[in-house]
């Protein structure tokens, strides 16, 4: 009896915490960088900010780089990158609700979020691109390829799915803890990204501030309605008639879209280039080296 009134208390002054107490930012120790320090701009399609990151050759063919639900263009593609600069010009656009872009508390759809990238594309003078998509933003390059298929040289799904979310009742009752999680956990969720992205060798001591500062900015709502978005989308019957060459890569040990359904994905895709990866989801940071010279590979000889 004594323990679970502890545990109550325990559970109960925690969660007060958490609804009541200041968001306190972990301490930093040593020298704290940028990641990747690449000046953007922001451009306007309508109403709509968007944060654009451009690097590379500005002459040279554009690699156009999609991030992924939750975290923005600088938190997934700081590893990969500086692999691909000396060849490309690469363009990172952080998707609306991400990093330096508009916030929009309303309901969408992946398809949503391709008509604004080439919105953007359109802006930057980009008349064909290679879009290099992954996970959610595997997703986004799906439909712009579809919708816009003037704008793609050429595609890469990485780590992504034509249908991801299949389980209705289980993928309710996740997205129902998770909305829970971030309301009262804020600061154990940045702790978990925290972890699996310096395990991942994402980002080192030294970019602790900067990781810190972008975790805790994270807007739940937000993410719950990309979430969503995702959720919704299926291209199981059109995305073998895309018309541009397409790469699918695939970390065979992904643990958060199973690979089976990233095979599934490349059966339906025409022609496909197939690359697999000995590598998590996490492998954006853990094989950047190796989808960089996928990369390479396929703009060069495809």
């Amino acid at each position: 009896m004594k323990l679970r009134k502890v545990l109550g208390f325990s559970v109960g002054g925690w969660a007060l915490w958490r609804l009541f107490g200041p968001v306190v930012r972990p301490r930093a120790h040593g020298p704290q960088v940028h990641p990747l320090p690449v000046p953007g701009r922001t451009l306007f399609v309508g109403n709509k900010e968007f944060l654009v990151r451009e690097t590379g050759l500005p002459d040279a063919h554009p690699v156009v780089l999609i991030h992924g639900w939750v975290y923005n263009s600088i938190e997934t593609f700081n590893r990969l990158v500086p692999q691909l600069t000396d060849r490309f010009r690469v363009i990172m656009i952080d998707q609306r609700n991400y990093g330096g872009s508009s916030s929009l508390h309303e309901d969408y759809e992946i398809e949503t979020v391709a008509d604004e990238l080439a919105g953007v594309l359109d802006q930057l003078d980009v008349t064909q691109a290679t879009v290099f998509g992954y996970s959610m933003g595997g997703m986004v390059a799906q439909a712009l390829a579809r919708r816009h298929p003037g704008l793609v040289k050429r595609v890469v799904f990485a780590a992504t799915a034509a249908k991801p979310m299949r389980r209705p009742a289980v993928d309710a009752v996740g997205m129902i803890l998770l909305r829970i999680l971030w309301k009262i956990g804020l600061m154990e969720g940045a702790r978990i990204s925290h972890v699996v992205l310096r395990n991942a060798g994402a980002f080192g001591p030294e970019h602790d501030r900067w990781l810190w500062d972008v975790m805790l900015a994270r807007n739940p709502e937000l993410n719950l309605r990309a979430l969503r978005a995702i959720k919704r989308f299926d291209s199981r019957k059109w995305v073998g008639q895309l018309t541009p060459p397409v790469m699918v890569i695939i970390p065979i040990r992904d643990q958060i879209i199973q690979p089976s359904i990233q095979y599934e994905l490349a059966g339906l895709a025409k022609n496909p280039r197939v690359v697999e990866l000995d590598g998590r989801h996490e492998a954006i940071f853990t094989h950047a080296e190796q989808i960089a010279d996928a990369v390479v590979e396929f703009v060069e000889k495809a």
